[in-house]
């Protein structure tokens, strides 16, 4: 796909040409069910963590501007539905439109709800907040992220809630790039820890539901094996035991198991460390136990420091990557962009989303 720029210099200065952008990445598993024929070849990117005020839509935005900044044409939803504020980040303080008229059908079609901000990105604003705003039904969940994936964009960049819900969780799956922030908190990084496992335990729960790759393969002894492992997670039950379980009992659906297990592979986020933490060797704990309780590799994107200046940004709804395009932000993004890419070409797409 071609890349539009976004943004010109009287807007933000030219961030660091140095990055890979994530549209060269090579494509992941798409088309594996029908119905992508009309899908873009954007990469999803999706923001999560299971706590609020963590720093999502702080990098969200920035990231989205930065990536802009480079040629991509960058699309951030904000997914956040019950209590959305992403366009607060990029300086806007009301939206004409948002998320709901898409999901109420006051608009047919997603793309109209595209914003453009003076930053770069294009911005689908969250939801208004009403109560059960974010209580959607599975079948307008569907609807919306097949009419996400057929925008036209280089990169798509999801801001999630903090929180651990159907909904939130199935965002995140439909990405091909998960990324899980956490804090040097205590309870930020159990919840992180947390994120991470649910989120495995939703994908292999919907190994053959109607929005999976693999729904036309459908194998109910599999199904049966996976469901009664995941209703006794909380037991402190280590993945490999469903693996060995099905290599043991249901020997012809191991191959596809390790398929989905080995696909579900998050990035990890430290926000805000301080001098006295040792950020190493938190990121390398949340590695080690996932490794071993959930069979999975996390990969670690690195820390986004305190900086004042970022601070700042944010009290003026300012991109701190606009107003500091050689920052330490703009360098953190260009880092993290670079340990996402070369990842990509090994992971399944999530989800088939097919009509």
């Amino acid at each position: 796909m071609g890349v539009d720029k976004m943004m010109t210099t009287a807007q933000v200065e030219t961030v660091p040409a140095s990055m890979t952008t994530l549209a060269t990445a090579p494509a992941t598993d798409r088309g594996a069910a029908g119905g992508e024929g009309e899908s873009s070849q954007a990469h999803i990117i999706a923001i999560g963590g299971a706590k609020g005020g963590i720093g999502k839509s702080l990098l969200a935005a920035n990231l989205g501007v930065y990536l802009a900044a480079n040629g991509n044409r960058t699309v951030l939803v904000d997914l956040d539905l019950g209590g959305a504020n992403l366009h607060l980040f990029l300086g806007i303080w009301s939206l004409e439109r948002k998320i709901d008229d898409f999901l109420e059908k006051r608009f047919a079609h997603l793309e109209e709800l595209l914003l453009p901000t003076k930053y770069g990105p294009l911005l689908i604003g969250g939801g208004g907040g009403a109560l059960g705003a974010a209580n959607i039904h599975h079948a307008r969940k569907l609807k919306l992220l097949r009419a996400l994936r057929k925008l036209r964009a280089d990169v798509i960049i999801i801001d999630l809630g903090g929180d651990t819900s159907f909904n939130m969780l199935d965002f995140y799956l439909a990405a091909q790039t998960g990324v899980v922030m956490t804090t040097m908190d205590p309870a930020s990084y159990l919840d992180a820890y947390n994120f991470i496992k649910v989120g495995l335990m939703r994908r292999l729960n919907r190994i053959f539901g109607p929005e999976s790759p693999y729904r036309l393969q459908k194998d109910e002894r599999l199904a049966s094996l996976v469901r009664d492992f995941v209703a006794e997670v909380g037991s402190g039950r280590r993945v490999a035991s469903l693996v060995d379980r099905v290599a043991a009992e249901h020997p012809q659906g191991l191959q596809l198991l390790q398929r989905v297990i080995s696909a579900y592979r998050p990035r990890t986020v430290i926000n805000m460390p301080t001098g006295e933490n040792d950020v190493a060797a938190l990121a390398e704990r949340l590695r080690k136990v996932s490794a071993r309780m959930l069979s999975i590799e996390v990969d670690y994107l690195g820390e986004l420091a305190y900086d004042d200046l970022i601070h700042q940004s944010t009290q003026k709804l300012v991109p701190h990557v606009a107003r500091h395009p050689e920052g330490s932000l703009a360098r953190f993004c260009e880092r993290m962009v670079a340990g996402i890419t070369p990842v990509t070409a090994a992971i399944d797409s999530p989800l088939a989303l097919s009509a």
